[in-house]
C-alpha cells in the first residue's frame, strides 16, 4: 500500500508540474490509472455565464465527497490540494464505451443496465445527479460509477429532479447513433426495476478536512 501512494505521489506532482489542463489522465510506472482535475481556466468575461472557476471547483469536489461519503458509487478521491483532486480510474464513460467499435453490442447493453441501475440507487436515497449524460457515467466492466457534479444539490430531490436526472440519461443514450433507441429502452427497464430497491452502500472513507494537498491511503 505504502509502494502504491508513493507511486500516485510521484506521478501526481510531475502531471502538476506540467501545462495547465483542466482534466489530466496520468498512470504510474504499475500501470495504476488515475485523474487529475483542476480548477478550469477561462477568459474573466465568461464568469458572467459560468459563475467564478474556483466556486464551481470547489461545489464540484464537496458534492464528490458529500456521494462518496453517502455511499454512493463514485471514484475514490486519492489525493486533494488547494485547486486539484485526483481520482481513481472509474472506467470509459458511457460515451466512449458506446461508440468502441471492438465491443460488442451485449457489453454496451449491459453498461447501459447498470447505469439504469446506478441511477435507480441513487434516487431511492432522494438525490440527483443533476446532469447523468453518457459522459458522466463511467462503466468499468463491473459497475457503473457517476462523475462530475457542478449540478448537484444534496437537498432532497423530489420527482421533477428526478424526472430530469432520467429524462437526461435517456435523450443522451438516444444520442449515441443508430444503437441509441436499444441504450435507452435497456436503461430505462433496469431503472424501472430497480427503482424500489434499497440503495446499496460502498465503503466509507474518512474525508480530508483541509485544502493541504494530501495523498489518502
Amino acid at each position: 500500500m505504502k509502494d502504491k501512494t508513493a507511486e500516485i505521489h510521484v506521478a501526481m506532482h510531475e502531471a502538476l508540474k506540467a501545462p495547465h489542463q483542466r482534466v489530466t489522465l496520468c498512470q504510474t510506472r504499475r500501470g495504476l490509472r488515475f485523474w487529475i482535475k483542476r480548477v478550469e481556466r477561462f477568459a474573466p468575461h465568461l464568469w458572467l455565464v459560468k459563475g467564478k472557476p474556483e466556486q464551481a471547483f470547489d461545489r464540484d469536489r464537496q458534492s464528490h465527497l458529500y456521494l462518496w461519503n453517502r455511499g454512493v458509487a463514485v471514484p475514490r478521491i486519492l489525493a486533494e490540494g488547494s485547486d486539484y483532486i485526483v481520482v481513481e480510474d472509474a472506467g470509459s464513460s458511457l460515451t466512449k464505451f458506446c461508440k468502441d467499435a471492438y465491443v460488442t453490442t451485449v457489453d454496451k447493453l449491459k453498461a447501459c443496465r447498470a447505469a439504469g441501475r446506478a441511477l435507480a440507487r441513487l434516487h431511492a436515497m432522494d438525490l440527483a445527479h443533476g446532469r447523468p449524460a453518457f459522459r458522466d457515467m463511467c462503466w468499468d466492466g463491473q459497475q457503473t460509477r457517476l462523475i462530475d457534479f457542478e449540478y448537484f444539490s444534496p437537498s432532497k430531490a423530489g420527482r421533477l429532479r428526478k424526472a430530469r436526472d432520467l429524462g437526461i440519461a435517456i435523450l443522451s443514450a438516444l444520442a449515441q447513433g443508430l444503437e441509441g433507441p436499444r441504450y435507452a429502452q435497456c436503461l430505462l427497464l433496469a431503472y424501472l426495476a430497480a427503482r424500489d430497491r434499497q440503495p446499496k452502500a460502498m465503503p466509507i472513507p474518512c474525508p480530508v478536512p483541509n485544502s493541504q494537498s494530501r495523498v489518502r491511503k
